[in-house]
């Protein structure tokens, strides 16, 4: 899957990160594959805002750290009002009061900035969806009271904070609050919509829907003092906060999406939700109460009182009471079977709430949870894998869209992707787009392995060993072993003498880089090759000497006195001085003799007088040139004789001075 491309439950998702609904006026700028800064590259649209477009993008400098997700998102002004100082401002103000708010239910706003024109704010990137739409999902039922409370708390829990920092949300709904595959909540655009009212007309567009932040509030969650040009507080924030907890029990608004200022009392009266008991339903309508007096005073007196626990103990006390006076044996037989009753409904009422926690779990999270759901609860478990199986197919795309790929950025990790697709494969065994998925993965795998092993294959071949790029076989191996774990590339008998004889070449010249590639070549290639284990071995000698001696040349040049590296450079040297003993043992007349001395003593240039296997070859040069000069003077050749001579005692006599040192 391209990841330049979003999933596509992400483009049917209008408030996938930021909670704006889509409008009528769209911004008509095409920034995908843009570049903002040189670092945050927009890869696919996923919201539209009355004020703003959102973008998932790729933080370059995080994918360059190695960076598992390097995601973000990107709210971008409309270029219908980039160019306006008030837009801007408004955008700048956004970011900087949610910077003020560290919080875990506050989305992080990490930068605000301008490119060649565009005014963007930098984002967390989350994985999930919108509350609008768990809402929608849940009807025509809404979430029982435990499942609604794990939202509720984090919500309020948002707000309590923001409002003690003095911050009020203004706009707070549905579409601008969002839960996360983790079950997490995050509240967004802290600000913006009171900035916005002080100048609605300049920024009205012709077309813009109900829900518009250009508005400046929400109508429906607006409370009547937002809605009389009051200045915004806290109550305005309980209001829309009880309206939303209202929502989630029941699915439904509780003024029919009516603004307060509007709403008819006499002929709209609140309705008790049925996932909330008599005893907490009158602190939640304390809080939709359309005039501020009336209204609860703050979030945390709401959510404590949610949390407080029933009395029975008082209420069997003072039923004890009457049973004293009313006949203690007839009322202990009653009070029993009342007692089962309730142990009946509360064990069906449990149930209930069991089965709808599990019918009410997203998409998002149905992966992660799917394995708590109990066996006997397997209908239950079928449905939902079925229900959701297009979304969760999505998910597993996006999944292997956003792995890391391989440290040069150039392969896919298809063993992880093997992974991905096995662990879903046991739901949806019969799945053709799973199948799909799976079969173009494999055949994707195998194309890459062909062209890198192919490519290898050339590059053996014409003994290009010491090349860089992607021609470097070093790290065509690894990639071959990236995109197949245990992957061995079998070498050609052909192949391999080309590599033997370069391999003899480079030692003869002494070529120190070549030699470096040649045994890095091995390594990589020829090490399960009977007839290289020898030469492997001594090429790992060889490297550690070639390091020594490169070592020792770049600190003698840098003008540092090192000691000369004798061990090293017997390993690096072997071959050669061997050769040498054998080519001496072979000459049999003056005129070789005197050329292979200069031979030697050109070698001798870049070796230290001490060095052990040159004293030793010049011990039996000398005796070489003594030998002749013998054999020359039973011939009468005195003058070749005598030079033989010369060349062989002043031999002898530098080495008892070396020696002698």
């Amino acid at each position: 899957m391209d990841k330049s491309k979003a999933p596509n439950h992400f483009a049917e998702d209008k408030t996938v990160v930021a909670g704006f609904e889509h409008s009528g006026n769209n911004n008509k700028v095409n920034l995908i594959g843009k570049c903002f800064k040189n670092r945050y590259l927009i890869e696919s649209k996923i919201g539209h805002g009355g004020m703003s477009d959102i973008y998932r993008a790729k933080d370059l400098y995080l994918e360059s750290l190695n960076v598992t997700e390097p995601f973000v998102a990107i709210k971008v002004l409309l270029s219908q009002i980039s160019d306006i100082p008030e837009a801007q401002q408004v955008l700048i103000k956004e970011s900087v009061q949610t910077q003020k708010l560290s919080h875990p239910n506050i989305i992080r706003v990490y930068d605000v900035d301008t490119d060649d024109g565009f005014h963007f704010m930098v984002m967390e990137w989350l994985d999930g969806e919108s509350l609008d739409q768990v809402i929608k999902r849940s009807k025509p039922l809404g979430i029982n009271f435990k499942g609604s409370m794990k939202i509720i708390d984090q919500i309020a829990s948002a707000l309590s904070y923001a409002h003690q920092q003095g911050i009020v949300h203004t706009d707070l709904k549905p579409s601008n609050i969002f839960l996360t595959r983790q079950g997490n909540i995050k509240v967004f655009d802290f600000g913006v919509a009171k900035n916005l009212q002080q100048r609605e007309d300049r920024y009205a567009f012709a077309e813009f829907d109900q829900d518009s932040p250009l508005t400046g509030y929400t109508p429906a969650y607006a409370s009547f003092e937002q809605l009389s040009g009051e200045d915004a507080c806290a109550a305005d924030d309980i209001f829309a906060f009880s309206c939303i907890s209202y929502e989630l029990l029941t699915s439904k608004h509780p003024y029919n999406r009516v603004a307060a200022n509007e709403v008819d009392i006499t002929n709209n009266k609140l309705i008790k939700p049925k996932n909330i008991s008599s005893r907490l339903w009158p602190m939640l309508k304390k809080g939709l109460a359309l005039k501020k007096v009336q209204r609860a005073p703050s979030i945390e007196l709401i959510i404590n009182k949610f949390h407080s626990k029933s009395w029975p103990l008082l209420t069997a006390i003072a039923a004890g009471v009457v049973l004293v006076i009313g006949g203690f044996q007839i009322q202990q037989y009653y009070q029993i079977q009342l007692d089962d009753l309730q142990n009946k409904v509360a064990l069906t009422n449990k149930a209930k709430s069991e089965v709808q926690a599990f019918e009410f779990i997203p998409a998002s999270a149905l992966l992660a949870q799917i394995e708590d759901i109990p066996e006997d609860k397997k209908l239950i478990k079928n449905g939902l894998l079925k229900t959701h199986q297009s979304e969760v197919l999505d998910i597993v795309e996006q999944r292997i869209a956003s792995l890391p790929k391989s440290d040069n950025g150039l392969y896919q990790n298809y063993e992880k992707i093997a992974q991905i697709i096995n662990d879903i494969e046991r739901f949806y065994p019969d799945s053709v787009r799973l199948l799909q998925i799976k079969n173009q993965a494999e055949r994707s795998k195998q194309s890459v392995v062909d062209a890198l092993s192919e490519r290898l294959s050339l590059l053996l071949s014409q003994a290009r060993y010491n090349e860089q790029g992607s021609n470097n076989i070093q790290a065509i191996v690894e990639g071959l072993t990236f995109v197949e774990p245990g992957y061995v590339y079998t070498a050609s008998n052909e192949e391999y003498a080309l590599y033997a004889s370069s391999f003899d070449n480079a030692l003869k010249k002494h070529d120190i880089n070549q030699i470096s590639a040649l045994i890095t070549t091995g390594e990589n290639i020829f090490s399960n090759y009977p007839q290289a284990k020898s030469l492997i071995t001594y090429g790992a000698e060889l490297k550690v000497a070639v390091k020594g001696l490169n070592d020792y040349h770049d600190l003698t040049a840098k003008g540092k006195t090192v000691v000369y590296p004798y061990e090293a450079a017997e390993v690096y040297y072997r071959d050669t001085f061997n050769q040498l003993t054998v080519r001496l043992d072979a000459i049999d007349n003056p005129k070789d003799l005197h050329e292979f001395d200069k031979e030697v003593r050109g070698l001798a240039t870049n070796l230290p007088d001490d060095f052990e296997p040159l004293l030793t070859l010049d011990k039996r040069l000398a005796a070489s040139f003594l030998r002749q000069a013998n054999v020359y003077l039973d011939k009468q050749y005195l003058k070749t004789a005598r030079e033989l001579f010369a060349r062989g005692n002043e031999m002898y006599e530098r080495l008892n001075g070396v020696q002698r040192l």
